[in-house]
């Protein structure tokens, strides 16, 4: 791709809706200053500004502000837009407004994502926009590149005052859509009726139309493998939609790179299972993936201490495994969330510096502040970097020492790459709609979150995998894969999962692992065949918890949740009981690897006081099989990563960023683990560097420095040259 950029990009986003035009010349300059090289625009409300009438598209605003923005060495991030058409789209199309189970149309001047993608007018009239921009933009030598919708998928936010958001969407053009997504599927009706049996609605279904989307969540008693694809289909339609804008963009500029900028992990919707999201799928069909990092949003920080690393932890895996750059394109820049009595979190100039070193630690190649300035029509706090009249801030201040960091180290944070994780938590989008289905999201997000603390905790780095990475080469190279809360489990992915056991790879599942298969029905007998044998178990009984307790490594830990009652197989190793004497932690040995179960839900259970199974079972593992961290920290006092390292990596060169959560400084020892290199030199500081000394055994590395009170380290390696 051609970008025009010799350096990370790094910038801010600018609504031409809300910043007069008098005001550019003050604020690029102050973005330029800063040493900001990217713009990011368009991604909301342009639209409207562009095409405030059906086919009258003038593009002279966006024009002036690209040459403006030329003037100062700014480049464009253009977004498409598409998320919010104009007014016009809907009077002229009423039916474009997506449906709700309850057959409600979205209301009006709320959210963006109202319209159906699927509908042929919003379609043409969405073509027709991105074509006029996309012939535009080509011809502006500083375009960058395409920010393809906004956080696509459906509206997030509840609406008409429910607590739930309601689900989308029910119109006739989806209903088609849905149909002709069923037929590819299952190939005959016969198939979909077998696969949609529902004892109390069994219907039988004789055409295609008929198969109508679930109107009701599983615990309503609704086919489960309906509500399943349903929400399979979405996610796939939400995909498919950035892929046709891409292709669409691609037949005027084929130099620029597109992206989508998403989340996940949101309060509303964890997993994408309302919105249609699915990062890995979209990831797929552009050339970056983004995601929006908003951690003082709800004061995430406050009660999730991982919050930041494991948010941008699945991003960095999403793009590892699409083989694409990360981005950020919006980072929280300023105090944010509540409105008249808040912000949540009051974002200040030290969490300027902990995203975006963080995010750098990540792998993010993109780093973009969300927004500029706020907008003096909206009570709800939203940042920024400067104050409404364009006065810089201290958080504007860090981010032009951070500017400058980027702009020394250009070469370096361009080409360095994150090494790959030494533990993999296992992901199945399936399972999420199953479990959001049944009232179970939270506690497949408290899974998923313990599982990743108890391993982060004891500094390992996490990567998130999916079923199909299972086929890939590399997936032997992960110490450990963990399932947390994997309910549903095919006999494909058991199969992959018993081939990198008997590779050598530790697998650790936890109760109710693998109770259903890809349809949400369950297993005929427990556990699976498979996972039987990976396990070492020859009946697992699902029951409750009763108070019971667990010894392991002569110490009494709390269960969580529930229980599996287990029958092992002989040979299978008792690593911990319940205290009625019932097999609690079973150990099966094939070869140099291990199939560790856990008939509680330890995973949940690690993010309590006093139920911390999981990180002992961790520390065993770890003394046990002899894994090797990348980077350790350590200091006196130490309760968890409060004090986060991060690797990045080149042949020459190394840097490790330290970020610190600590009030206070802290005297740290730091071991880095490398035996093929021998160290030039050693420099600490982030622009003012200086000599660190340090120590050289055969396969360490090791110094000590002080580190002061929430603040960010860099330590930068030299190699000789081999």
């Amino acid at each position: 791709m051609r970008t025009g950029l010799t350096s990370i990009p790094y910038g801010s986003t600018y609504s031409l809706n809300t910043h007069p035009e008098e005001n550019w010349d003050h604020d690029l300059t102050l973005m330029a200053h800063a040493g900001m090289n990217l713009i990011r625009m368009g991604d909301v409300g342009l639209w409207e500004r562009v095409e405030a009438s059906e086919g009258e598209i003038k593009l002279d605003l966006i024009e002036r502000f690209y040459k403006k923005a030329h003037e100062h060495g700014l480049h464009i991030l253009l977004g498409t837009g598409s998320c919010s058409p104009p007014l016009w789209l809907a009077h002229q199309y009423p039916e474009t407004r997506i449906l709700s189970s309850r057959g409600e149309r979205y209301p009006l001047g709320t959210s963006y994502h109202w319209a159906c993608l699927h509908h042929p007018g919003y379609l043409a009239s969405c073509e027709r926009y991105i074509t006029a921009l996309a012939q535009m933009a080509i011809t502006q030598p500083n375009h960058y590149g395409w920010q393809i919708s906004n956080e696509i998928g459906f509206p997030f936010n509840p609406t008409r005052e429910r607590e739930e958001i309601d689900l989308y969407c029910y119109c006739d053009h989806s209903k088609q859509n849905f149909a002709s997504w069923l037929q590819q599927k299952y190939g005959t009706v016969e198939a979909l009726t077998e696969a949609w049996t529902w004892a109390t609605t069994n219907f039988v279904y004789t055409r295609w139309e008929d198969a109508f989307p679930p109107e009701a969540l599983p615990h309503s008693w609704s086919s489960m493998t309906r509500w399943i694809d349903w929400r399979l289909f979405w996610q796939d339609a939400f995909a498919e939609h950035a892929g046709w804008q891409h292709q669409l963009i691609r037949k005027f500029d084929q130099h620029h790179p597109t992206s989508v900028n998403t989340f996940n992990f949101k309060g509303y919707d964890r997993f994408g299972t309302y919105t249609g999201l699915d990062q890995w799928k979209i990831a797929s069909q552009v050339d970056h993936i983004g995601y929006d990092l908003y951690p003082g949003s709800g004061n995430k920080r406050a009660t999730r201490p991982e919050h930041n690393s494991i948010f941008l932890d699945h991003g960095r895996s999403v793009a590892q495994y699409a083989g694409s750059d990360y981005w950020l394109p919006e980072i929280e820049s300023g105090p944010i969330g509540g409105w008249l009595l808040g912000p949540d979190h009051h974002t200040q100039a030290k969490d300027i510096y902990h995203l975006c070193f963080e995010s750098l630690g990540h792998n993010v190649k993109l780093l973009v502040f969300m927004p500029w300035k706020e907008w003096d029509f909206m009570a709800l706090h939203w940042g920024a970097l400067v104050d409404l009249e364009s006065n810089p801030t201290p958080r504007y201040q860090a981010a032009t020492e951070i500017g400058q960091y980027l702009a020394a180290n250009a070469d370096f944070l361009k080409e360095a790459q994150v090494p790959k994780g030494e533990i993999a938590i296992l992901e199945s989008k399936s399972n999420a709609i199953f479990l959001r289905g049944v009232g179970g999201e939270e506690e497949l997000f408290e899974a998923q979150r313990g599982a990743y603390r108890a391993f982060w905790d004891s500094g390992y780095n996490v990567d998130f995998i999916t079923p199909e990475q299972l086929q890939h080469e590399g997936i032997n190279d992960y110490h450990v894969i963990c399932l947390p809360l994997l309910g549903i489990l095919s006999e494909e992915t058991a199969l992959a999962l018993q081939d990198y056991v008997l590779a050598g790879g530790v697998l650790v599942g936890f109760s109710r692992t693998g109770t259903l298969d890809e349809r949400g029905w369950v297993h005929r007998s427990l556990p699976m065949h498979t996972l039987g044998e990976i396990f070492g178990l020859d009946h697992i009984d699902p029951a409750t918890l009763n108070g019971q307790s667990i010894v392991f490594a002569d110490q009494q830990y709390l269960g969580w949740m529930n229980r599996d009652l287990l029958k092992p197989k002989e040979g299978t190793e008792i690593l911990g009981r319940f205290s009625d004497g019932h097999p609690a932690i079973t150990m099966a040995k094939h070869g140099k690897g291990l199939g560790i179960y856990i008939a509680t839900q330890a995973d949940i259970g690690a993010l309590q006081e006093g139920a911390a199974l999981l990180p002992a079972l961790v520390e065993t593992l770890t003394t046990t099989k002899g894994f090797i961290k990348q980077v350790h920290v350590d200091y006196p006092g130490r309760t968890w990563r409060a004090i986060d390292p991060h690797l990045l990596d080149t042949d020459e060169r190394t840097e490790i960023l330290i970020v610190s959560y600590l009030e206070g400084s802290q005297e740290i020892k730091v071991q880095l683990n490398e035996a093929e290199r021998r160290v030039e030199k050693i420099y600490r500081g982030v622009n003012d560097k200086s000599d660190l000394k340090y120590r050289q055994t055969e396969s360490t590395i090791e110094f000590e420095l002080e580190i002061g009170a929430e603040s960010v380290e860099c330590i930068q390696i030299r190699w000789l040259d081999t």
